[in-house]
């Protein structure tokens, strides 16, 4: 089973957290860890070291906002060449969602997981409606 640890610049990664939830209930093997203003790539290290720290024997899968961002940038950094730990970048609501449901899943499976759901959580609304529009009249003329 994967510890996930969420993080992402200012309040981000504890909003996401809140939010996450509210939706599935308190889980102890994820984590958010903010970026505060002033704080560089040791500081955050130092904080994503403590939870690493916690979970020795864990995967780690750290979701993270933006690609080349500091929270990236030192997850990556601090992970480099360890096989059980991976960051997946881009995160969000449905992406942390569905990570979490399926965190029993070998590492490099709830990469793939993380990825898809990220990708396929965008939605535009005038797209979706023409999609079932469309849809209804193919119906109708059956």
């Amino acid at each position: 089973m994967s510890v996930i640890i969420v993080s992402g610049h200012g309040d981000f990664s504890l909003g996401l957290l809140d939010a996450f939830e509210m939706v599935f209930g308190t889980d102890e093997k994820i984590k958010a860890i903010p970026f505060k203003k002033g704080e560089g790539i040791p500081q955050l290290q130092e904080k994503y070291h403590e939870q690493l720290r916690l979970f020795p024997e864990e995967e780690i899968l750290f979701l993270v906002d933006i690609y080349g961002g500091t929270p990236y940038n030192a997850a990556s950094q601090l992970i480099f060449g360890q096989e059980n730990c991976d960051v997946v970048t881009g995160v969000n609501l449905p992406m942390l969602l569905e990570t979490a449901a399926q965190k029993d899943q070998a590492l490099v499976e709830l990469t793939k997981v993380a990825k898809t759901a990220g990708e396929s959580s965008a939605k535009v609304f005038s797209e979706e409606i023409s999609k079932i529009t469309h849809t209804d009249l193919e119906d109708d003329e059956l």
